[in-house]
């Protein structure tokens, strides 16, 4: 068999849920332009002038490399009414653990924003060992 070995890579977040994970393709094995993101417009400091912007910009990345994903959009979560004499400890143990979150459709820009901060992080994680491997 030719080609490249591991041309993808699967992150597992069980800590998250037994069965969320993401798979991506390899960033060791693409091209610059691939992992690039568009210019954004900035600061005199090197800073983007509009951080939203910029986020997209990596989202579009993101969207470039992620193959498949099981992920939750934990931003729907219904809103609590919760009376300001709660108590943090009933509260929490009176929730509903196995309520139906619905999952991330289409691997799209919009959905990646969506994604939770510590899926993002691994992402970039994976990515930005190509841009320093130490």
């Amino acid at each position: 068999m030719s080609g490249y070995a591991n041309p993808f890579v699967l992150l597992k977040f069980p800590e998250l849920g037994e069965d969320v994970s993401v798979l991506m393709r390899n960033p060791q094995l693409l091209p610059q332009n691939v992992l690039t993101p568009r210019d954004v417009p900035l600061d005199e400091q090197g800073q983007p002038i509009d951080q939203a912007d910029a986020n997209e910009a990596m989202y579009e990345v993101f969207a470039r490399v992620i193959v498949a994903w099981k992920v939750y959009d934990g931003s729907e979560a219904m809103p609590l009414e919760i009376a300001e004499d709660a108590d943090p400890v009933a509260l929490f143990e009176s929730l509903s653990q196995d309520g139906d979150q619905p999952r991330l459709g289409a691997i799209t820009t919009e959905n990646v924003a969506k994604m939770p901060m510590r899926i993002i992080k691994s992402v970039m994680e994976e990515i930005a060992q190509v841009a320093d491997p130490q």
